[in-house]
């Protein structure tokens, strides 16, 4: 095992018995000391820690993290809970909608957006239920990332797909090869965390009180989010047409949240509130990363599979698993890299069983990341490392069944597996 390597499970480790640790460690302090460490024991040099950063991705956070502060600070979250709840008339129905609208957001604004904009929405429906915050909040991680599956845009390891395919309609392709397993796997989800929800026991509500909104201009933030979805959708649509465009989904994102800081009357405080541990977290993250596949560890992980990784159980098996270590961007890039051939129906196993690797252990999908953070800063207790596995390890099972069975056999069933 490489230093690197033993470095990263060391981090996995501590994240993953936090709630033994001291309430005051967090978990981007632990993955910001593992980054120190390999970049002070020579791991990885420190300009070779800055190019390892996807700046990209951390753009496209920054800009999320200020519009969902935004959109919570003028009180529109807490209207979305109230309407979902309203809309719902019982806890299961309430449950369906929040799971619903999250795997919505998710496929057109990618899963970070969808997990920094529906956590607050999460702990207001719990609020309003008079429950723990846990079960909500795992249905909102597994909800999103289920959503982001079938979308080109839905989350980044998606969006590299997309680039190395060059499909003439990334939509359309998506949405062929992976709705059906998307929307069963939802529908899973939905009855067995209604079932969870069902058992949850009431507690005093004033443990999960929130801040109130402190602002009455709700346009700016309303302004902003409208202009994210819609640079979003038109960055994809022409894509597929031209692709020689390609305007970073960094830079469209700080683009969208230009109304909030331009027009906002309390610019500045939301800039304070920009959840910038989280950031500092991926900042780590990718150092860590970047140390790891330096050394070498995934390929000689692979050994002798480097010439099999066109087979479809060698797709599912490699990028799962690689994920829970190295996380799934990385994992796909380099796949995507190592790859002798690629058709349309590994692409797209590859897309989705990436994507549902995230619903396993906290760690392994950025989104689980971002909504224990913006939990933890928003004043409320999230859920455990092992009790989110708990909570996840059906939904995954059943879900990585539909995604491998309806890519690999279903599409060629029923013929519509043709490019």
């Amino acid at each position: 095992m490489t230093f690197s390597l033993a470095v990263s499970t060391a981090i996995f480790a501590l994240i993953s018995i936090r709630q033994w640790l001291p309430e005051s460690v967090r978990i981007w302090q632990i993955m910001t000391t593992g980054a120190l460490v390999l970049v002070l024991s020579g791991e990885i040099h420190p300009s070779e820690a800055i190019s390892a950063v996807d700046w990209n991705v951390i753009a496209y956070l920054f800009g999320v993290f200020s519009i969902s502060h935004a959109l919570y600070d003028c009180g529109i979250s807490h209207r979305l809970s109230a309407l979902i709840r309203d809309k719902g008339k019982s806890a299961d129905r309430t449950l369906l909608l929040f799971m619903a609208l999250a795997a919505l957001i998710s496929a057109v604004l990618t899963n970070d957006a969808a997990a920094a904009i529906g956590t607050p929405i999460a702990l207001t429906i719990a609020f309003g239920l008079g429950i723990r915050p846990a079960v909500p909040l795992i249905a909102l991680c597994v909800a999103v990332t289920i959503g982001s599956m079938m979308s080109p845009v839905g989350n980044p390891q998606n969006i590299l797909i997309v680039t190395a395919g060059q499909f003439d309609n990334p939509v359309g392709t998506f949405l062929r090869w992976l709705f059906a397993p998307t929307l069963l796997s939802l529908l899973f989800a939905y009855v067995w965390y209604r079932r969870c929800l069902a058992r949850e026991a009431k507690v005093e509500t004033n443990s999960l009180s929130l801040p109130e909104p402190t602002s009455n201009r709700p346009w700016p933030a309303l302004s902003a989010t409208a202009l994210l979805t819609v640079l979003v959708i038109a960055d994809s649509s022409l894509q597929s047409r031209f692709p020689e465009i390609d305007v970073p989904l960094g830079l469209i994102s700080v683009a969208a949240s230009l109304p909030i800081y331009l027009f906002s009357r309390r610019r500045l405080t939301i800039l304070r509130e920009v959840d910038w541990h989280t950031l500092m977290f991926f900042v780590a993250m990718f150092i860590v990363t970047g140390a790891v596949l330096k050394s070498g560890a995934l390929q000689d992980m692979l050994g002798p599979w480097q010439d099999r990784l066109n087979e479809p159980f060698i797709v599912a098996k490699v990028s799962f698993w690689a994920s829970q270590l190295f996380s799934n961007v990385p994992v796909v890039q380099i796949y995507l890299n190592l790859l002798p051939s690629a058709d349309t129906a590994t692409l797209m196993l590859l897309a989705g069983i990436s994507t549902l690797a995230g619903n396993l252990f906290i760690i392994s999908a950025a989104s689980n990341v971002i909504v224990v953070q913006q939990t933890e800063k928003l004043g409320a207790r999230p859920f455990q490392f092992w009790e989110f596995a708990r909570y996840v390890l059906p939904v995954t099972i059943v879900s990585l069944a539909l995604c491998y069975g309806w890519v690999v056999y279903g599409m060629t069933l029923l013929g519509l597996d043709a490019s």
